[in-house]
């Protein structure tokens, strides 16, 4: 069975794990990077998007224009499919309130605890 790689795959926190606190904490850690743990909240992501098949080929992702190499389009087909999307395994961009992005790869428990922060408010 695949699981998540829970990491940022590309842009601003490249390599950096993703935890879960709680069923509404998820934070990226920069303790490799030496770098402060940045949390999913309000008050630091503007935007968040899933992204799937129809979002990369359609090109309307505003948060993905720019932020990867067009060669990486490929390999994330593959990860945004519909297929990847049931076994629980999801890919995101995200845009931080300091104008960095981050594309994550992250499992249903970690997606979940996101969505629930950024809609609680």
């Amino acid at each position: 069975m695949a699981s998540a790689k829970n990491m940022v795959l590309a842009g601003d926190y490249s390599g950096c794990r993703i935890f879960r606190i709680s069923a509404t904490c998820a934070y990226i850690s920069g303790t490799m990077k030496k770098i402060e743990d940045v949390r999913f909240c309000p008050e630091t992501v503007v935007r968040y998007e899933v992204l799937t098949d129809d979002v990369i080929r359609s090109g309307n992702s505003l948060l993905l224009t720019g932020a990867l190499d067009p060669c990486c389009l490929n390999n994330l087909k593959l990860r945004a499919s519909a297929a990847m999307q049931t076994k629980g395994i999801y890919t995101l961009v995200v845009k931080f309130r300091d104008d960095k992005r981050s594309l994550i790869e992250v499992d249903e428990r970690i997606y979940m605890a996101i969505a629930r922060r950024m809609n609680a408010d």
